[in-house]
């Protein structure tokens, strides 16, 4: 038996749009910038949901952020701390309360797939393991399934990974890993454009126009 999606609530912290992917700002500009987080976020939140978990908190960024997430059924929150971490420390908490597990998504996964938030489910063994998605890049973490109760504390940022495993391992916590491509790619500076569109020939242009498509039917 594997965690059930309906046991599971989703989380995605997000910043308002004009602070999000600054590093790409000599490649984008202000504009283009903000439709790539929105295009992003929406894929994101499509896979979710496809996974079938019904339950997906957006938590901060601004008021075209939450336009965007309602329209695709999400739920948003304000921002909960003073950083990453702390928003999400209180976002787990949150789920808890409600007799959920937490999954922790980065919203800046181009090529998430439904099949990766399974695996992470599956990865859990009924919601026994903390599951860690790491990113491919700066030994961060682009994922995080924590069982309901488990007080494993977010520590996002370069090297996170070893520091959520380190963590688990002083509060004698199993873990499972999940290296899946579409969890370990996160788009976040400019060598990754370059990457990615080699991966995926045409991928901003795709992306701009899955948003705009989605825009137009949630506005009809």
């Amino acid at each position: 038996m594997v965690t059930e999606p309906n046991n599971v609530i989703a989380i995605v912290p997000m910043k308002p749009l004009a602070q999000g992917k600054s590093r790409l700002s000599q490649s984008l500009t202000a504009e283009q910038r903000a439709d790539l987080v929105l295009a992003l976020l929406r894929r994101v939140i499509l896979a979710i949901k496809a996974a079938s978990v019904d339950t997906v908190w957006v938590v901060g960024g601004d008021d075209r952020v939450r336009e965007m997430a309602e329209s695709l059924g999400g739920e948003c929150l304000e921002e909960l701390g003073v950083d990453l971490n702390d928003t999400l420390k209180k976002a787990f908490a949150l789920a808890f309360e409600q007799g959920k597990s937490a999954l922790f998504v980065a919203g800046d996964l181009p090529f998430l797939k439904p099949a990766d938030i399974h695996s992470m489910m599956q990865a859990s063994r009924r919601q026994g393991n903390v599951t860690l998605a790491p990113a491919r890049r700066d030994g961060g973490t682009n994922a995080i399934l924590v069982p309901l109760g488990v007080p494993l504390e977010p520590e996002l940022g370069q090297r996170s990974f070893m520091k959520h495993l380190t963590q688990a391992a002083r509060l004698e916590t199993s873990v499972a890993i999940n290296s899946s491509q579409g969890l370990g790619f996160d788009l976040d500076v400019v060598d990754d454009l370059e990457t990615f569109q080699h991966m995926e020939p045409g991928l901003l242009e795709r992306l701009s126009e899955e948003r705009k498509s989605g825009s137009s039917d949630s506005g009809s």
